[in-house]
């Protein structure tokens, strides 16, 4: 048996929108994120492939620990926003880690799901509360290549 240890006390998801066009900015949010997860893990990081179009990243996906019975990321993306939303499970993910602060130096701006509603459509479990940006989304720059 494997027993997996969390940053996080919750067995739940994450919600994200991350404001941004650009795919090389999203891939780089990507990354960071898959880095943060297998480094809370012990395990070797998961290259998230790189794409030309926003539309390809519905197709990125990598393990994220969650009491979901799909213990892995979806992705989402939004043209009308300029946006991509990412589901992942929280307990290998922390609002200090590597994921967080990559988004707040690339200046984009986030919606999470426990303080805009509207993202709970896509969680597949419960958030449970977490919160991951302190600061609310109008306060976020739009930057990160919009």
């Amino acid at each position: 048996m494997q027993v997996e240890t969390g940053l996080n006390p919750n067995c739940s998801e994450a919600v994200f929108r991350f404001y941004t066009e650009d795919p090389k900015v999203a891939h780089k949010i990507l990354q960071a994120f898959a880095d943060e997860v297998a480094g809370a893990n012990r395990r070797p990081a998961k290259t998230v492939p790189a794409f030309r179009k926003m539309e390809e990243i519905e197709k990125v996906s990598f393990s994220a620990c969650a009491g979901m019975g799909e213990p892995v990321t979806k992705c989402i993306w939004e043209p009308k926003r300029k946006a991509f939303v990412l589901c992942i499970g929280n307990n290998d993910i922390a609002p200090d880690g590597k994921g967080c602060n990559t988004v707040r130096g690339l200046g984009v701006r986030v919606d999470e799901a426990e303080t805009c509603k509207d993202l709970l459509t896509y969680a597949r479990d419960c958030t449970c509360g977490s919160v991951f940006f302190d600061e609310p989304a109008e306060a976020a720059t739009e930057g990160g290549g919009t």
